[in-house]
């Protein structure tokens, strides 16, 4: 009986732990792009949120916030004051560099409770290498399709 306990407590404390956050200068999943267009950059990002069925929350020429319901079982604990669901958000930044048609792109994402209401809490969710293997595998197909 007392192993059962300790391989349970154990299986507890080990989904707790979260995964390491990303090694870049932001902590966020973030790329480098060169010789792109920007307009095409910022398009193909609105497109692909899109398609995955967020809404556009807001769109500027530094970055766009997209939204969607969550069906991540772990938002549960950002379930709103309401009842409903919470709502996943990500946000992605344009930051230009100084060298000509180079922009670097960072991603933070985020569950947010009570989703423009007054009541609106945003809770952090935590980047991890996983995410910044999918922007970089992004990368390669950005700079094919926006070549400046």
């Amino acid at each position: 009986m007392p192993r059962i306990i300790i391989l349970v407590l154990a299986s507890l404390i080990a989904g707790c732990a979260t995964a390491p956050s990303p090694d870049t200068a932001s902590g966020n999943p973030e790329v480098i792009l060169s010789n792109v267009k920007f307009n095409c950059v910022r398009s193909m990002f609105m497109n692909s949120f899109i398609n995955q069925g967020y809404t556009l929350r807001n769109t500027s020429d530094s970055q766009i916030v997209a939204g969607r319901t969550t069906t991540n079982s772990s938002a549960f604990w950002y379930r709103t004051f309401y009842g409903g669901p919470a709502e996943e958000r990500v946000t992605i930044l344009f930051l230009p560099l100084d060298t000509p048609d180079t922009l670097r792109v960072v991603s933070t994402g985020a569950y947010v409770s009570d989703p423009g209401t007054a009541s609106e809490k945003v809770f952090d969710a935590p980047s991890t290498d996983e995410d910044q293997i999918q922007l970089t595998d992004m990368k390669s197909l950005i700079e094919r399709q926006c070549r400046k």
